[in-house]
């Protein structure tokens, strides 16, 4: 696990370098959002963990403060965009992060 979570630091790393508009931002956030999900480093807390870094992450792209955590009523379309990336497609995910962006 943890050389999954230098690989992870690492990747972060280097998509920080290209960020452009506000679609690359929230692609990456996307990206973080479900790569961290993925690797679970934590038995327990990945998703407080998950949105503290999403935070973080948002504050360093001089971000206004924003809403990581999926309320109530789109807990179900976070999960499935979760589910989606899993196979491959960020799509959903990055619209989740566009919509909270906006």
């Amino acid at each position: 696990m943890s050389v999954r979570v230098r690989d992870f630091c690492l990747d972060l790393d280097e998509r920080l370098r290209h960020i452009g508009g506000v679609q690359s931002i929230a692609e990456l956030l996307a990206w973080v959002d479900w790569r961290f999900q993925w690797i679970h480093p934590f038995k327990d807390f990945n998703g407080r963990v998950g949105r503290i870094l999403l935070v973080a992450l948002a504050y360093r792209l001089g971000l206004p403060p924003v809403d990581p955590a999926a309320g109530e009523a789109d807990r179900q379309s976070y999960f499935a965009a979760l589910r989606s990336a899993d196979g491959g497609d960020l799509r959903p995910l990055t619209e989740l992060w566009l919509d909270r962006l906006s």
